[in-house]
């Protein structure tokens, strides 16, 4: 019973980490995967947070299309939803790493 159990959480975790790497394939703008320890997704400018945003957006639209497995969203119509709230007026206090959100 030992060893079924363990080869059960292996495939678990086998499952988890294949699907983490096609996630990143598809949703991550200019992922390569050649240092996948190394990989980090970093954004600099509000156009580069825009960029990414619209890249997910994107890709999500078409993963039916474009991903080999048996990826896919539920509703053919919509599929996703973007929320976006904005605040009034915001500050951040570096020294103590306080942020006041109005």
């Amino acid at each position: 019973q030992l060893v079924f159990f363990g080869l059960s959480n292996q495939l678990v975790v086998s499952f988890k980490e294949e699907n983490t790497v096609a996630f990143k394939h598809l949703f991550l703008k200019g992922y390569s995967g050649a240092d996948e320890d190394d990989y980090s997704c970093s954004i600099y400018t509000q156009q580069d947070a825009y960029d990414s945003i619209f890249y997910v957006i994107n890709q999500y639209r078409h993963l039916k299309n474009i991903s080999l497995g048996t990826l896919g969203y539920e509703h053919e119509e919509s599929g996703l939803k973007i929320c976006k709230q904005q605040y009034k007026k915001g500050t951040m206090l570096p020294s103590n790493d306080t942020l006041n959100i109005d």
